[in-house]
């Protein structure tokens, strides 16, 4: 039994001292699936349970679980649902399981505790902490059973080593004189409301208040919070960028991720034939013909220019590159990304490239999403210094591989 099986089962061991309910966060590549369906088979067993209802967020996991099901021949009665059809009716069963269960703090999703009757029940996540707080909301129900770090998947091996580097790209003159603008914009209106957290509570008060004169400042605080972020994630220099580092990968698959649809559809134009765009306002046949080909290793397509799609669920273990184009200052976020390229192969060692704007709110947020993901191996270079220190890497790489030959 290899370490990552007896990690899973520790954790089922877990599960049962928690009366059989609770929250497993486990980083993507652990294994949560397949944990959870050794827990359906385990209490097959034990409890002699009968039906098992599977709850996840997109059509693409609700794929996965049910070949993953297939693949380890579960015979119990199981339905995999995505979350907008399973709150539309009510559900009795032995067994809840709730994959990616941070995203179920949203009102309607929520109801899927009291949509569905149950005696066990099982949550599923990287990592449930949310920007917005609402994770407090998911808590009221099920707490945290157990927990593994990617740190401690990395030094278990139960993914694939990585390296993250942080590429610095600056404005244009326009987009820098645009920046400064909604900046000394934001920090007037904020010292108006209190600046840092206080002003942001303040804001969120007087925006609904009856009060035009409050409102209106409230008002002006989110816009100019608004340009500033826009700005920095739709920094042009930065496509151009991403079109060097890929040509500096030949040999490598992997995901952009951006942080709105123009983007993403602009780094596909720059990159011809090298990218596809898969993102929410694509119709399902399209995505599914975006997929079929990214997977297809006789195409040319070799990167994904993606939004918020892939950030969970995406199960491609040969992607070994992910260029974060533009993001939020979420851990969560960073984790979800950093897992798409991370799933463990052997042999195989993955980059992870964030791409910020310098000396803007845009490196606030890095730092923030950044914290814990193994600080010591990120790096902060310019382009021109990350091109020359992996030109300098191949190189010694090479070497090592001919004095091996010799």
């Amino acid at each position: 039994m290899d370490t990552r099986t007896k990690r899973q089962i520790d954790g089922l061991r877990k599960w049962s001292a928690s009366n059989y309910r609770g929250i497993a966060t486990y980083p993507t590549g652990f294994g949560k699936t397949y944990t959870a369906i050794m827990a359906i088979q385990g209490m097959a067993r034990k409890a002699g349970i009968k039906s098992v209802l599977v709850v996840v967020p997109t059509i693409e996991l609700k794929k996965q679980w049910e070949h993953e099901l297939k693949k380890n021949k579960v015979n119990i009665k199981t339905e995999v649902l995505v979350i907008n059809t399973a709150v539309k009716s009510h559900h009795e069963v032995d067994f809840l399981i709730l994959d990616e269960i941070h995203r179920y703090a949203a009102d309607t999703f929520r109801k899927i505790f009291k949509r569905a009757s149950y005696k066990y029940i099982m949550g599923l996540t990287a990592t449930l902490e949310r920007e917005d707080g609402f994770h407090a909301i998911i808590l009221e129900y099920l707490q945290v059973f157990d927990e593994i770090s990617v740190n401690e998947a990395l030094k278990n091996g139960w993914i694939s080593p990585y390296k993250v580097y942080n590429v610095a790209v600056k404005f244009t003159p326009e987009e820098l004189l645009l920046y400064s603008k909604a900046n000394n914009s934001f920090k007037y209106n904020a010292a108006r409301l209190g600046r840092g957290a206080e002003a942001f509570r303040v804001a969120t008060e007087w925006i609904k208040s009856g009060d035009k004169q409050k409102a209106g400042i409230a008002g002006a605080y989110y816009n100019s919070m608004r340009s500033r972020k826009k700005i920095c994630l739709n920094n042009t220099n930065k496509i151009e960028v991403v079109e060097r580092i890929v040509d500096l990968f030949p040999e490598r698959n992997g995901l952009i991720f951006s942080a709105n649809t123009d983007f993403a559809d602009s780094l596909q134009e720059k990159l011809g034939g090298k990218a596809m765009t898969f993102h929410s306002k694509l119709k399902k046949k399209e995505q599914d013909y975006v997929i079929k080909r990214f997977k297809d290793k006789r195409t040319k397509v070799r990167f994904l220019s993606s939004v918020q799609a892939l950030n969970e669920g995406f199960n491609v273990p040969h992607c070994s590159i992910g260029i974060i184009a533009g993001s939020n200052s979420t851990k969560r976020t960073m984790i979800q990304q950093l897992g798409r390229v991370v799933r463990y192969q052997e042999g195989k060692d993955a980059i992870i490239i964030n791409l910020y704007t310098p000396e803007t709110q845009e490196e606030v947020w890095l730092r923030k999403r950044l914290l814990d993901i193994n600080p010591e191996l990120i790096t902060d270079v310019n382009l021109s210094e990350f091109i020359n220190q992996f030109k300098k890497e191949e190189e010694i790489c090479l070497k090592e591989i001919k004095s091996l030959i010799s």
